[in-house]
């Protein structure tokens, strides 16, 4: 008897184990994101690809490649911006708990864990539509940590409810996301249906770490600026120093924004 309650113990925790690996095709995005923020000297110009592969309860994201274009500042300056490889930051997400895990674990330098909970809370629908590639999408809004945003889902793609960078959480996956600042763009320019690749999981030594969570993050960024600029200021008194700030987010702690 004690071994048949064994056996059935043991087939129970196969089929939850199995219930939580999901059965949707893996798919692979590619986003060009552009970042073209010129108001102030702590603003900060990019542009790059992203490739997203997700199964629809976890993807993994990486920076790929710069795109070959050029930025002007604010001061007319040209920001030119060579098509390389990077292989750089990379963002593993869990769709289940609305959780970003992120750092630079493949790249040049490892960086420590950083996890980030979902704060896309206040979607508000749009009445706009249009079609990326090939895909109706339809229009929500939103705010997040200081800019306003506009984002476009596809709801055909109703079982992947992911998208670049941090997006994700809405009824199909995001194939467009623009701030109304006109500061971010990201847009889907490849979409591969049929693949037979995986999803990358996270690295052994971050899955085994606590690492620290965006806050903490936030509060060590802005103590590394504080001496940066002390340093600077100590070695050369004429000296001006810059250090890019302004990001994807502006207000780096959590809070909801209102829509303005």
């Amino acid at each position: 008897m004690i071994y048949r309650y064994i056996i059935v113990f043991l087939l129970s925790s196969f089929t939850i184990t199995a219930q939580q690996e999901s059965t949707l095709p893996v798919i692979q995005v590619e986003y060009d994101i552009i970042l073209n923020d010129t108001t102030d000297i702590e603003s900060y110009q990019r542009a790059f690809q992203h490739v997203l592969v997700t199964d629809g309860q976890k993807s993994h994201q990486q920076l790929m490649r710069n795109i070959g274009t050029t930025l002007i500042s604010k001061y007319g300056g040209e920001h030119k911006f060579e098509s390389t490889l990077i292989n750089r930051s990379n963002y593993f997400k869990n769709l289940t708990d609305y959780q970003v895990n992120y750092g630079m674990s493949y790249g040049f330098y490892e960086t420590e864990l950083i996890r980030d909970d979902w704060m896309f809370v206040n979607f508000k629908d749009g009445n706009e539509t249009k079609t990326i590639l090939g895909y109706k999408c339809k229009q929500l809004l939103v705010s997040f940590r200081g800019r306003d945003y506009e984002v476009f889902y596809a709801p055909a793609l109703s079982d992947y409810k992911d998208g670049p960078w941090k997006f994700m959480g809405v009824p199909g996956l995001i194939l467009e996301v623009r701030s109304i600042d006109g500061a971010v763009f990201m847009k889907a320019t490849t979409i591969y249906t049929k693949t037979v690749q995986n999803v990358k999981e996270m690295p052994d030594h971050w899955s085994s770490s606590l690492g620290m969570d965006y806050g903490e993050f936030v509060k060590r960024q802005n103590e590394w600026r504080k001496e940066v600029v002390k340093k600077n200021k100590f070695e050369d008194s004429n000296i001006i120093t810059i250090v890019p700030y302004r990001d994807f987010e502006i207000y780096k702690p959590y809070f909801v924004d209102n829509h303005k």
